[in-house]
């Protein structure tokens, strides 16, 4: 049985200490939430070699960013002081065409999002960070070793360099990025970070996006991109209080069981336990909790919300997203709308494969899906289409 390698959060951090030569990094709360992470993966995740290897290396690399970060901070204060005005953040359960929409979002050049390389090291060039072909490369070759290690998850989450992000690497900075959980089976971890009140990680998520938005030359209006997002809302609009959430929407009885087959593609890795039928009521349980925090959050500011429908989004994007930004009060500009219907063309869906899964495969049955969704089924199938 793989050993652990006793992993510390104080081990860990001077380590990237010595790596780097900083010492600063930031409020010191991260460092519970990763000791909580490190202490749930030993009782619970049954990590192989591969596993122990890579949480200790993406720690490695959290903690130098939140050093680098806080360098950048020093040597250029003004670099916190970037507006982030009027964001639109998309969310929604997992595999709900979220990743759709923010790329096509993406392609209209009022909008600024986060690009993979970025991602990975949120402290560009021009705040002090190495330069964008350096990043660049970098993040391409951590693409290509993920794709190497995890068979079949570009079919399922395809991606480069420059392709728009998720919000989770700059969440991961803080030890509380969704990733892990997919990752690793902590549930320790996973049940701490549900219930979480996640304001100070908000905040440390907006610094990196006001440095990352400091070194702008135009101002443009952030379209960010996370599920993780929907369990926090509370969080967010509070952080953001001018925020636009566009939420997408599609039944759980197809979301969770895609969602659970990406949960184990990716855990079969990192463990040599992994079980199919545990993954699904877990993530259930997790995507139900999330879901009806989103719901008090949406009761509490209905005014910040759009709702786009799945099935209508890969049915007509382009039609969908006009829709999108007539309820932000916009219009699409037809250059925008050229470049969409291009990239739909390049891109067209299983571009990298077939993603094939079942309720059964994870323990599941359309009946517990739908009693564990039971509120929001009733919000929202009579209104947006399934």
């Amino acid at each position: 049985m793989p050993q652990t390698t006793e992993l510390s959060a104080r081990g860990l951090l001077e380590e990237a200490r010595a790596q780097t030569g900083l010492t600063d990094t930031g409020a010191p709360a991260f460092t519970d939430t990763l000791q909580t992470l490190i202490a749930s993966c030993e009782q619970t995740a049954a990590l192989n070699d591969t596993g122990w290897s890579v949480l200790a290396k993406s720690t490695r690399r959290h903690l130098r960013n939140r050093l680098s970060l806080q360098a950048a901070l020093r040597a250029n204060p003004s670099l916190a002081r970037a507006g982030i005005r009027g964001p639109i953040v998309i969310t929604g359960l997992p595999r709900t065409g979220t990743t759709l929409l923010h790329h096509l979002l993406a392609l209209d050049p009022a909008h600024r999002v986060l690009r993979g390389w970025e991602a990975l090291h949120p402290v560009p060039p021009a705040a002090g960070g190495p330069s964008e072909a350096s990043l660049v490369e970098q993040a391409e070759s951590w693409l290509a070793g993920l794709y190497r290690l995890v068979p079949g998850f570009e079919a399922i989450h395809a991606a480069t360099a420059h392709s728009p992000e998720e919000c989770d690497p700059l969440f991961r900075n803080t030890f509380a990025g969704w990733h892990f959980e997919i990752m690793f089976d902590a549930r320790a971890y996973s049940a701490w970070l549900a219930r979480a009140d996640l304001t100070a990680e908000y905040a440390d998520y907006a610094t990196q996006l006001r440095v990352l938005a400091g070194a702008d030359e135009a101002e443009a209006t952030w379209v960010v991109k996370w599920p993780g997002h929907l369990g926090h809302l509370d969080a967010l609009l509070a952080t953001f209080p001018d925020a636009i959430v566009v939420h997408c929407h599609r039944h759980p009885r197809e979301a969770i069981p895609s969602f659970a087959s990406l949960v184990r593609t990716v855990r079969e890795a990192y463990s040599d336990a992994v079980s199919p039928a545990a993954i699904g009521p877990q993530w259930l349980s997790r995507w139900a909790a999330a879901t009806d925090r989103a719901l008090r959050a949406r009761e509490a500011a209905p005014e910040r919300f759009v709702d786009v429908a799945y099935h209508a989004l890969a049915a007509d994007p382009v039609a969908e997203v006009r829709g999108v930004y007539q309820r932000l009060g916009r219009s699409l500009d037809p250059a925008a709308e050229d470049r969409m219907r291009a990239w739909l063309a390049d891109n067209p869906r299983h571009k990298h494969g077939v993603h094939r899964y079942r309720l059964e495969q994870f323990g599941l049955s359309e009946d517990g899906v739908q009693g564990a969704f039971s509120e929001y089924l009733r919000h929202f199938f009579a209104e947006v289409a399934a």
